[in-house]
């Protein structure tokens, strides 16, 4: 009899790393024939909570798309970010379709009020519906005493964790010692067609020659956007034609960007639709990612799908991703002096060709059907 699974969480056109992945982990697993239920949302956030260029809550949706993934099989759009009591009818629905695995991503104490509520209902005496919590972080970027109380009490109602590094495993085990938890690496889809270079580059309006370092995806404070920007004032001294690119929609200060030009920056501060992303990753030398934490990268993994090296912070989140010297540089956190002599050192000492053979090694590792496959596994289910 075949495993029935359920599967809670955003997917595209649901804007964000969380639903991107969403998709590929159920897309995955219905290659391997485990085909799951996705319950996803209809609505998410406030608009308080995504504080992106209009401040309103659509920014997080991609009004250019229509309609959920067509690659999947039942998709159950009844998620409501602001009604947790929507996550009591997916626990009804689970239970009647018999599923023994529920699949829960985790990023944000906002959604304790909704997963304890879905637990609560698959906790019935003799359903046996495992309760699987996929941390895409343990606990917020931003923490403060009130999540901490929700996500722990949200820890202590899962079976099963899956978690993307070393570090967010000793969170768990330091709530749940009794935890089973299973460290899988972000994975990394690798792209069928890569976007040529140079063609990239005359579409973009990137000299052909120049050293182009990227930097993608949300500017949020964590992932040192900041940093970066010190650094490379740095490079541009000692490599005057190096151009650096941010890309995606800015929060906070990084609104404030565009009143504060910089030599060599080009800003692209908005959502950038997947055909622009694949140029800017195929045009760039390097992606950038200047954590200053983090407990998983999507834009590391998209680098390595795209077949770019990665220079970045020698955090959690990219330790288990990015081999040093191998398919990207490593530096301190926080270090802007240490970011700078990476990115020149890539530049002078041409390391573009031996890092970017390393990366496309390395996407072959982390593919979504073997990140499906021991997902499954650590919920009890072998494929």
């Amino acid at each position: 009899m075949r495993a029935r699974v359920a599967l809670v969480g955003p997917l595209p056109p649901w804007r964000s790393g969380i639903a991107d992945q969403t998709h590929r982990l159920a897309r995955a697993m219905k290659q391997l024939g485990v085909e799951p239920t996705v319950f996803t949302f209809r609505r998410m956030y406030p608009g308080f909570l995504y504080p992106g260029p209009k401040n309103r809550e659509k920014n997080s949706f991609d009004e250019g798309k229509e309609g959920f993934p067509g690659d999947l099989g039942e998709i159950r759009p009844i998620l409501d970010g602001m009604n947790p009591f929507s996550f009591s009818s997916v626990s009804k629905e689970t239970l009647a379709s018999g599923a023994s695995l529920i699949v829960v991503p985790w990023w944000t104490a906002f959604f304790a009020p909704h997963v304890l509520l879905l637990f609560a209902g698959l906790s019935r005496p003799g359903r046996g519906v495992r309760k699987l919590l996929l941390c895409h972080n343990v606990y917020d970027h931003e923490r403060n005493p009130l999540k901490s109380v929700l996500t722990h009490a949200v820890l202590r109602r899962a079976d099963r964790f899956v978690v993307q590094n070393e570090g967010s495993a000793r969170e768990i085990v330091s709530v749940r010692p009794d935890a089973s938890v299973e460290v899988i690496p972000h994975p990394s889809e690798p792209r069928v067609v890569i976007p040529d270079r140079a063609p990239a580059r005359a579409r973009l309006g990137v000299p052909a020659n120049a050293p182009l370092f990227l930097f993608s995806g949300l500017l949020r404070p964590y992932k040192g956007w900041d940093v970066l920007l010190q650094a490379f004032a740095d490079v541009r001294r000692t490599i005057p034609e190096a151009q650096l690119v941010l890309a995606g929609e800015p929060w906070g200060e990084a609104r404030d960007l565009p009143a504060r030009p910089a030599r060599g920056v080009r800003l692209e501060l908005r959502y950038l639709a997947e055909d622009e992303r694949a140029d800017w990753f195929a045009a760039c030398d390097a992606v950038v990612c200047p954590y200053r934490r983090a407990t998983g990268s999507g834009i590391a993994a998209d680098a390595l799908a795209f077949s770019r090296p990665v220079i970045g912070s020698s955090v959690d989140g990219l330790l288990g991703i990015v081999e040093d010297g191998r398919s990207g540089l490593l530096v301190p956190p926080g270090d802007a002096g240490a970011l700078a002599a990476a990115m020149i050192r890539f530049v002078r000492e041409g390391l573009g060709p031996r890092l970017t053979a390393g990366a496309a090694h390395r996407r072959t590792v982390f593919t979504p059907e073997a990140h499906a496959r021991r997902v499954l596994s650590a919920g009890g289910i072998d494929v």
